[in-house]
């Protein structure tokens, strides 16, 4: 429709009875609508000439939406013949509408729709009169619900006496939906539609032309809820019927719910039906529907009304802690006096107890009339008083929910199992708030599961404001106030729910652009497992996901680099449990060239150093770390920990603090690269111990202290020691151990070599796996035993790689050693291999034994020592062997006391033919070489100073 020109105003009531005259004089070229007036009305009833006239009490005050609220029906409907109502007494009786006497109605509003005959294509004027407002809409404007004024042909509103707008348009021939409002406040009530076109002066729409049937396309036209009110519990499920429509003759394809609707009330978009969900809050809420067809989409307001009342929530048993049956709310104490984070402080007796509805006090006056319980204060800003809030919370879908705890002063807030403890416990609090402090907000993600879940509030007020609300947010809620229907004073039982997950390992780590997973869980569960769920899946990439039915946890090519901690909810009949930091994987860089031997827990090699921590200091003590299980691993990109708040969360093992830990040790392993072959000064600082060791000395488990590269033992504080060593280019093994006694906490690895400054070694250099090399000798065996009075020593070793022999030494203090005996070695062997020595003089009281292993290329290791007592000799003895022999023999001496001693073979002439003087030696072997000597039977002398002793020799 073409939109041309005029606006023409007011033309006072005197020209009405010309233009009354004009319209009956010109009638005759007018014709009426061509084949009658059929269809339907908007009532549905059959269509009849004129126009559909709605009546209703009060005025519209321009509000298009006025006609179209169910709260304001109609209360008289007729067929207008004409808009032709010129006096106050033209519209008839509205008693029952309006207000003021039937001659001079008052406050009422007239809808009038359908259409008008346009006899020939052409422009027309209308002209719209009115006292008070009016509007006129024709064709697609016509049909909107509610009718847009910006869109309207002639806008004639507001409060005013009689005034004409006229506006002209172009329109085709043929039938043309119309719509007028009209409303009347106070004083005359005249509305005149006129028009003039193509062959036809300006006069009043004649009734021929207007029939009820609105003929374009239409919007829906009318929309019911039965009933009109939806009333229900708090915290309880309910919904509506679907609604009943007037389509406006295409099918409704769409429902929605306009402007600001309560948390918990939806709408189906297909049906229509308006449900209320169980944490919509208390109160009475009007609902406007928006419906949407094929022609359009139109608007009713107020069509139903959800009234939320106080009750009993769907699902809520259990005995508030005074032994009352469950009811909507928590069950609250109140105590005078600040708990000042004490959580033992609430088991005294509370000066107050009551069921508060929610936990939403925002302001100083929230908390009501706390006389006699706030030790200081007024009762509009009570101070010094605590409060604890018990029951449970009812949740309807399974899934995540953040919950958001704002308090000032200190709150915490427990869950589930953790929230029956006796006494409760900071270690699985799941907010804490604590402490003294202005309004503070924090909060947790935590996985639900359906049903009731017991929750536990401590709070206090120290001074200033008072302050405490718990949120929460998760599927199908926005963040909102916990409503009170969601909310149970009754507490549940502890619940049987799965219990001592754990993955063996603990953690993995994958080269970026990788998969990965994790091993099975292991746990215990009463119950079967109902499922497995990441339970911080949103503060994790996307790439990380579980197997809902077994639990292993996998990675993908998506993951970033990084240190990931993966908390796993597990949920079994009774309910739902979550195991915080369960598995850590870590996306890494790829290894240094040629490292492609496993991490210490079988995941693939990547740049770092493998990473363990124990609890407790291992005093210098290398074995320590093969007696204990670590209880974190984890990926270090580097060893650069020069402050005592840097190594992140190690609580536990550690105790103490999260700023400075105490009493823990760690170990790291992997192997480092090396660039080009020089000389690398390798730089190690500590507070307290650490040792580093390289290449063979690192392959030994556990490693030895006195091969260590740096010795930096002993409680201390941070201090630095450095070793410079030829190495080739390439990988080399290290293990490097660090304990924390007390104080500050210290570690950090550098070096410098060739092309190299002097800097902590980069996560790059380093590798998780080994160089896979092994020992020269795997030494699985070594003893030594004194029998009678020798030692014999024994060994075995479970391969040898280049092994050349084998060096027994001993020593009477452990520190200084002297060489024994030798053994040659296999030399290359995968097979167990045993060897044998007898120390056929050895030191009398206690000794020391060692073994030195020497390989084909001079490269040496040295095993442990090991301790042996030899008893003192008690007489003068001298033992031969071999006996008989041909001139070459041994002779062992033992005597009571170290003194020199004397020698002599004697033939059986009593001649000596060998004589030799003897060092002062309590126990001592002697090599003797007597070549010449005729065969036959010798008589030895051994001469001391505590007597003659002798033994008879065979020579051959």
């Amino acid at each position: 429709m073409k939109l041309l020109l005029t606006l023409i105003s007011a033309v006072r009531l005197l020209r009405f009875g010309i233009v009354l005259l004009l319209s009956l004089l010109l009638s005759f070229a007018v014709r009426a609508q061509s084949g009658g007036c059929s269809g339907s009305d908007p009532a549905g009833q059959p269509a009849a000439p004129g126009l559909y006239a709605e009546y209703y009490p009060g005025f519209f005050n321009d509000a298009p939406d006025f006609f179209t609220t169910n709260t304001r029906p109609p209360l008289l409907t007729r067929v207008d013949a004409q808009i032709n109502f010129a006096d106050n007494l033209s519209f008839g009786d509205l008693t029952s509408v309006a207000t003021g006497p039937v001659d001079d109605p008052d406050y009422f509003s007239l809808r009038l729709r359908g259409s008008i005959l346009i006899p020939a294509t052409g422009q027309y004027t209308f002209y719209l009169s009115s006292d008070d407002a009016s509007y006129l809409w024709l064709d697609e404007a016509a049909v909107a619900l509610p009718a847009d004024p910006a869109a309207a042909t002639i806008d004639n509103g507001g409060y005013h006496a009689l005034e004409e707008v006229s506006r002209t348009v172009t329109l085709t021939a043929g039938v043309h939906s119309l719509l007028l409002h009209y409303g009347e406040a106070t004083g005359d009530n005249i509305v005149v539609l006129e028009f003039e076109g193509p062959g036809i002066a300006r006069q009043v729409v004649p009734a021929t032309l207007f029939c009820t049937t609105v003929q374009s396309a239409r919007p829906p036209q009318a929309l019911t809820y039965f009933p009109a009110t939806l009333q229900a519990f708090v915290g309880s499920i309910r919904s509506s019927a679907a609604p009943t429509v007037t389509d406006g003759g295409a099918a409704v394809t769409a429902y929605a719910l306009v402007g600001p609707v309560a948390a918990g009330i939806s709408i189906h978009p297909t049906t229509g039906v308006i449900s209320m969900a169980p944490n919509t809050p208390l109160g009475t809420y009007s609902l406007s529907v928006a419906a949407t067809n094929a022609n359009g989409t139109s608007t009713f307001d107020d069509v139903l009304t959800v009234e939320v009342i106080a009750g009993t929530p769907p699902g809520c048993s259990g005995y508030d802690p005074a032994g009352n049956s469950g009811t909507s709310g928590l069950y609250a104490e109140y105590y005078a006096g600040y708990f000042n984070n004490a959580l033992s402080f609430f088991s005294t007796t509370p000066g107050l107890t009551r069921i508060e509805p929610l936990v939403n006090f925002e302001t100083d006056g929230s908390f009501g009339n706390l006389t006699g319980v706030a030790a200081s204060g007024t009762p509009a800003d009570p101070d010094e008083f605590s409060a604890q809030l018990r029951g449970s919370l009812r949740i309807a879908t399974p899934g995540f929910y953040t919950f958001y705890l704002t308090s000032d002063d200190a709150s915490y807030l427990w869950l589930d199992n953790a929230a029956l403890g006796t006494p409760l416990s900071l270690a699985n609090v799941t907010i804490d708030n604590g402490g003294l402090h202005a309004p503070v907000t924090q909060a947790a993600n935590v996985y639900m599961a359906a049903g009731l879940h017991n929750v536990r509030i401590l709070y206090g007020e120290a001074t200033g404001g008072s302050s405490l609300v718990l949120e929460y947010e998760g599927p199908g809620l926005a963040r909102q106030v916990v409503p009170t229907g969601a909310l149970c004073s009754g507490v549940q039982p502890l619940r049987p729910v799965a219990s001592n997950l754990t993955y063996s390992p603990h953690m993995a780590a994958q080269v970026a652009g990788t998969t990965g997973a994790s091993p099975l869980p292991n746990l215990a569960s009463p119950s079967a497992i109902v499922a497995f769920v990441v339970a911080n899946a949103a503060a994790l990439p996307a790439g990380i996901s579980i197997d809902i039915d077994n639990g292993r946890l996998a990675v993908d090519t998506t993951v970033p680099l990084g240190t990931y901690s993966v908390d796993v909810a597990v949920t079994n009949a009774a309910g739902s449990v979550t195991f915080q930091d369960a598995f850590v994987f870590t996306v890494a860089p790829p290894p240094p060239a040629g490292c492609s031997v496993s991490a210490p827990n079988g995941s693939p090699p990547t740049a770092g150093l493998y990473g363990e921590y124990y609890a407790g200091y291992f005093d210098d003590n290398p074995a320590f770390f093969e007696n204990n299980t670590p209880l974190i691993t984890r990926l270090e990109p580097g060893l650069n920990y020069g402050a005592d708040d840097g190594w992140g969360n190690v609580l536990p093992p550690a105790d103490n603090t999260l700023l400075d830990p105490d009493h823990y040790s760690a170990r790291y392993r992997g192997s480092i690269s090396l660039p080009t072959a020089g000389s690398y000064t390798f730089y190690l600082t500590s507070d307290d111990a650490s040792y580093l060791w390289l290449d063979n000395a690192a392959r030994v488990s556990p490693p030895r202290v006195y091969q260590a590269a740096i010795n930096n033992g002993g409680r201390h504080g941070p201090t630095t020691a450095s070793v410079t060593l030829p190495l080739e280019a390439g990988l080399h093994d290290f293990v490097l151990l660090f304990g924390e006694d007390t104080g500050a906490n210290r570690l950090v690895f550098e070096y410098e070599g060739p092309s190299i400054a002097r800097q902590v070694v980069p996560g790059s250099a380093t590798c998780t796996g080994t160089t896979g090399q092994p020992l020269p000798v795997q030494l699985v065996r070594f003893e030594a035993t004194a029998a009678a009075n020798s030692v014999v020593i024994d060994w075995a070793t479970a391969q040898e790689v280049n092994s050349l022999k084998y060096l027994v030494e001993r020593s009477r203090n452990g520190v200084i050693f002297e060489p024994v005996d030798s053994r040659p070695a296999v030399g290359n062997s995968s097979q167990t291999q045993r060897y044998h020595l007898t120390d056929r003089a050895p030191l009398p009281g206690l000794s020391y034994y060692r073994l030195r292993q020497i390989d084909k290329d001079g490269k040496e290791s040295v095993s442990p020592v090991v301790v042996v007592r030899v008893s003192k000799p008690t007489t003068l003895t001298a033992a031969v062997f071999p006996n008989p022999n041909h001139g070459a023999f041994s002779v062992r001496v033992q005597q009571t006391t170290a003194d020199p001693a004397q020698l002599e073979l004697l033939n059986l002439q009593g001649q000596v033919v060998y004589r030799q003087q003897l060092p002062a030696a309590a126990i001592a072997e002697y090599d003797l070489r007597v070549p010449g000597l005729a065969a036959g039977l010798y008589q030895l002398r051994l001469t001391a100073a505590t007597g003659v002793t002798t033994q008879k020799v065979v020579i051959e």
